[in-house]
């Protein structure tokens, strides 16, 4: 599934598009339409104001104060393709026609994602955590959602209720990085343990995006590109591998009905 880098750098490479008007707007599969609070054509003729992101959200303002709020599921991909090219794989779902001679393809080929036509996303987001790239997100505010949890540490981080953004493998990257163990009740991280991991969950993401995310099979950014990070990974998807840092087998766990990634050695 993408998660915030992957996201990020769909928004950073959609930003040229900002100030094009949307001309048209081909709906292939209406039942991607998870919310509709206005018509899909009420966006024809609006200027697309800003492209945001909320956690793994990707927000499109119009100026009319509506919005287009795209979500990836798990394969989805939402990029920019020149007007002129002929696109016909049966998994793309919509295409939003811009006058500057691009448009915007949503495709989905197992279609857990969406889209949203909403007049206020916050709707959707009101319950989100903070951001890891926030102010807000302190060694403090961590320690407080930590204080006397008894669930496991890769369990919390997933809590998008808590701190939005992140998934399965940047968790498990960030507790490699600080040398915690996934296992390990929230509640028992020490205040160092705490500063080590909210710096490691910042460095790992920041890392991912300057790559331009993680690609397995299905990420592209909004070029349609692939991203490099998957070529950092020091435990996500090394089940048995050698830990870059030891040599000792990258263990493979479950943990609250997710996989989880770590080093026995390095992690405690």
């Amino acid at each position: 599934m993408p998660e915030l880098p992957e996201v990020e750098t769909i928004r950073r490479s959609l930003l040229g598009n900002i100030g094009a008007v949307i001309q048209d707007i081909e709906l292939r599969r209406t039942d991607i339409i998870k919310r509709q609070d206005y018509e899909p054509t009420g966006a024809i003729g609006q200027t697309i104001s800003a492209i945001r992101r909320r956690g793994k959200y990707l927000i499109v303002d119009l100026d009319a104060g509506y919005t287009l709020v795209v979500h990836l599921g798990m394969s989805g991909r939402f990029y920019q393709e020149n007007e002129e090219i002929e696109v016909s794989d049966r998994h793309v779902h919509m295409m939003i026609h811009l006058n500057n001679g691009h448009k915007l393809i949503y495709m989905d080929p197992r279609r857990f994602g969406g889209v949203r036509f909403l007049c206020d996303p916050e709707c959707i987001f009101c319950r989100m955590g903070v951001e890891p790239f926030s102010p807000a997100f302190t060694a403090q505010y961590l320690r407080e959602i930590c204080r006397d949890r008894k669930v496991a540490i890769k369990t919390l981080l997933l809590n998008q209720q808590c701190i939005a953004g992140i998934g399965n493998i940047y968790a498990d990257e960030a507790l490699f990085a600080a040398r915690i163990r996934p296992d390990r009740p929230a509640g028992s991280l020490r205040l160092a343990e705490i500063k080590r991991l909210r710096s490691s969950i910042v460095q790992v993401m920041q890392a991912s995006i300057d790559q331009g995310g993680t690609t397995f099979r299905d990420f592209r950014n909004g070029y349609n590109k692939s991203g490099e990070f998957q070529k950092m990974l020091q435990v996500y998807g090394k089940t048995d591998g050698a830990c870059n840092t030891c040599g000792k087998a990258i263990k493979k766990v479950v943990i609250g009905g997710r996989s989880a990634h770590f080093c026995e050695h390095c992690q405690k």
